[in-house]
């Protein structure tokens, strides 16, 4: 046998056994996460519910975003505080749609669906969440948590090495930073206002 042939088996066994190795090992990886972050807010739990459950007020403090090319537009249909509600992006490079399916007076539970490229050849995804809070000390303690399916090997192996994870992270501290902070410049305002207001 020459050495150009055995090199080239040696490759192509070395090619087999590497995709054998990805099948096997995907399919025994985790096939969902979950993320869960935690804080807390000083406001009531009325002020946070009204903000949580109305979902035209979440791009006012929520880093949760799809940007699926220019232009990404954004539609709210359903009725603030009730179940039912839907944020859906659209754009050139797909579609992600996020509904509050369930509005309670201490949590609410959404899911969020996206799809990305044409109908025939599209990626996507879906996620489940639940956003609670109870009063805690003058203020209001706030958890979010979410949950993803990984559908596929290839979503299973970037989920070990906990990218998706990490940005779900992220969103989630960014958004309830978010929320504090839109809280707090709602006092500021309505303070100046007040002040503005009072006899002299």
């Amino acid at each position: 046998m020459s050495n150009t042939k055995y090199i080239l088996r040696a490759v192509v066994f070395a090619l087999a056994g590497s995709v054998l190795v990805f099948l096997l090992v995907g399919m025994i990886l985790a096939d969902r996460w979950q993320v869960v972050t935690t804080r807390s807010i000083p406001a009531t739990v009325e002020v946070i519910r009204a903000k949580v459950t109305d979902l035209r007020a979440w791009p006012d403090w929520s880093a949760l975003d799809f940007r699926l090319g220019n232009p990404t537009e954004q539609e709210v249909t359903g009725v603030a505080g009730t179940s039912g509600q839907v944020l859906t992006w659209r754009g050139p490079m797909g579609v992600a749609m996020l509904e509050l399916t369930t509005v309670e007076q201490a949590h609410v539970d959404y899911t969020i669906n996206y799809k990305y490229g044409p109908d025939e050849q599209s990626f996507g995804g879906r996620f489940t969440g639940t956003i609670d809070w109870q009063a805690s000390e003058g203020a209001t303690s706030i958890t979010w948590t979410e949950n993803g399916e990984l559908d596929n090997l290839i979503q299973r192996w970037s989920n070990w090495f906990g990218a998706l994870q990490d940005k779900v992270k992220q969103v989630q501290g960014s958004s309830l930073a978010g929320l504090a902070e839109n809280l707090r410049r709602a006092e500021d305002r309505a303070a100046g206002d007040a002040n503005k207001s009072a006899p002299k």
